[in-house]
């Protein structure tokens, strides 16, 4: 006979035997209750408010929120700050008289919340409006329940207009910089300024005329026109100082500040400069001595402030010597790869050079960061096969040091990127755990986001992917429309498949899952009007779909760097011509 220990409790009973479940509720009702602490956090209130209300959508039963004094020894849900903890580490303890969830500062408690909303009940938040709440009845969690667990990443931002929700971010368990993540979230990581940076610190069209010295010597001549900073001059140093201390003092809640090369070429080649450059075999040789200075200075009265600098494009290739200061970031930029394919076994120089550069910083810092691209930024809406090196990617970076990755998608006000719902929830449960499998990942979301409509969503994944695959080819962030994988009979097929994923989601008469569905065509749409192979009344149709639902989906982008009106008019234009009028010449 099986000795265990049970103690009633209403109409639960609590079983004090390892493994045996611990139950919640039962029939719409419990005896727990939520305890947080008297002194507790906004963020860990928050926590207890966030756990009560999905603990009562999961079973029915309304679990009330008390503290200490008031609950006294009844079976509870403790909410508790731990100091051993780190700020987002968190801990998972079953027990004898309930369940106990552990944290850190600032998010540990709230991230411990959601972590048992999730990995234990089942919870998703797929989407600003797609949420996965399955009721249980008895709502259970295991008896011998013990977890703990700190993020591998320290830094984790999916940059996606369709990301920056602040309660979608904090649940997703994403600490984005330009997430609107509240003080009520545990806040977030804060840079301030976020990058290319060399322009606010000495500005060209202001100092130029007087400090010439101050700007890039490009082939003998100081220049103002595109220039970087001359990192060698002491006088720049100490604006650079001056700059920085001010943006401390403007922004207290930031922890991070950029100085950063500006988003173009022009390095200083001033004798000073080219020697030091020269001796270190990079650029990032001037760039990285002049960033520790700067926080080298700073460092004393703002220790818990990190300077934050690139390696991107001239700067990418690491300094032989020279290491990046404890309180230094460097973020290394993968722009010029190809991301069709896995960057660890893609034969392309882009890639094979940009693993040397990865492995090179690693052994330089341990404060290494990554600059990633799951964009056409060119073509916003246009489809973009990365979907298949997207775990393979973060994984590679996370085996060669990098503790913090920003994944640059399409943040335009209206979103409505390709895929960027998914891609947003795919890469937020990767950056918190790289080990997760991205093809399951994506089977989820698409199960979860699409409903009745999900087989023919996956149908049409499947083909762009087994598509890109088929053509073998390298596929970057600046490509046009005229690839083998975009060829004009794949984007009929695709096409037909998601018509049908879209009467089925109409059929359903959920106006959000129609929404969802719809933004899935928009990239057909541009592309077959872009191509201009099709017969005039295809286009005509597709510019017709792509103005109508892309102004019902308030996208406003198609291009990262000009809103849509360009296009609009292109498209009707389109629209208006007649059959025997040839299309204008492209300017």
């Amino acid at each position: 006979m099986r000795s265990a220990i049970l103690v009633a409790v209403g109409c639960l009973m609590l079983n004090a035997l390892a493994g045996e479940p611990l139950v919640l509720a039962k029939g719409g009702q419990t005896e727990f209750c939520v305890v947080v602490s008297d002194d507790a956090t906004e963020a860990e209130k928050y926590a207890a408010q966030e756990l009560a209300a999905y603990l009562g959508k999961l079973s029915g039963a309304a679990f009330a929120i008390e503290g200490p004094a008031a609950a006294g020894d009844k079976p509870a849900i403790r909410l508790k700050f731990d100091s051993d903890l780190g700020g987002e580490e968190y801990q998972l303890k079953a027990g004898s008289k309930g369940l106990t969830i552990a944290g850190g500062r600032p998010r540990g408690v709230l991230y411990g919340v959601y972590a048992l909303l999730e990995d234990e009940l089942g919870c998703r938040w797929f989407t600003r409006d797609c949420e996965r709440v399955e009721k249980k009845d008895p709502l259970t969690v295991p008896g011998d329940l013990k977890v703990r667990v700190k993020p591998r990443l320290e830094y984790r931002e999916p940059y996606w207009t369709e990301a920056f929700d602040g309660d979608w971010a904090a649940r997703n368990r994403v600490n984005s910089n330009n997430a609107r993540l509240a003080d009520k979230h545990g806040g977030k990581i804060v840079y301030g300024p976020f990058v290319h940076t060399f322009n606010s610190i000495l500005n060209p069209d202001k100092d130029f005329a007087q400090h010439p010295e101050y700007f890039s010597m490009i082939k003998g001549a100081r220049t103002n026109k595109n220039p970087q900073l001359c990192l060698t001059n002491p006088e720049v140093l100490e604006a650079a100082i001056k700059t920085v201390r001010g943006w401390i003092a403007q922004n207290p809640k930031a922890n991070i500040f950029s100085v950063s090369q500006n988003d173009w070429h022009n390095p200083c080649e001033c004798p000073n400069c080219k020697a030091l450059d020269d001796a270190e075999g990079s650029h990032a040789g001037t760039l990285i001595k002049f960033v520790n200075a700067v926080a080298e200075a700073i460092e004393k009265d703002y220790p818990n402030v990190a300077i934050d600098t690139l390696a991107y494009q001239y700067t990418r290739k690491p300094p032989k010597t020279i290491k990046p200061r404890p309180n230094v970031i460097v973020r290394l930029c993968s722009i010029e790869c190809c991301f069709s394919h896995p960057l660890d076994g893609c034969p392309e120089k882009t890639n094979t050079s940009f693993l040397e550069d990865l492995k090179g910083w690693n052994k330089l810092t341990k404060r290494l960061y990554i600059w990633d691209y799951v964009t056409n930024f060119s073509h916003y809406i246009m489809p973009f096969p990365n979907l298949g090196p997207l775990d393979k990617n973060i994984r590679t970076f996370a085996d060669n040091g990098v503790v913090g990755i920003f994944q640059e998608g399409n943040y335009s006000a209206g979103g409505g990127g390709e895929l960027s719902e998914l891609r947003s929830w795919v890469l937020a449960k990767l950056l918190w755990d790289p080990s997760r499998d991205g093809s399951e990942l994506i089977k989820e979301f698409i199960a979860g986001a699409y409903g009745p409509a999900a087989g023919n969503v996956q149908q049409f994944i499947d083909a762009e992917c087994a598509a890109v695959a088929q053509s073998g080819e390298h596929v970057r962030i600046f490509d046009n429309f005229k690839r083998k994988y975009l060829a004009p009979e794949h984007l009929r097929d695709w096409d037909k498949t998601l018509e049908e994923a879209e009467r089925l989601a109409s059929d359903s008469g959920d106006a959000k899952l129609l929404a969802r569905v719809q933004r899935l065509r928009l990239p057909i749409w541009y592309t077959q009007v872009s191509q201009a192979t099709e017969p005039l009344d295809v286009q005509q149709a597709a510019a017709k779909h792509l103005i109508e639902v892309s102004d019902k989906l308030g996208v406003t982008h198609f291009h990262e760097w000009s809103n849509k009106a360009a296009d609009v008019k292109k498209l009707e234009q389109l629209i208006a011509r007649k059959a025997d009028t040839p299309a204008p010449k492209e300017k």
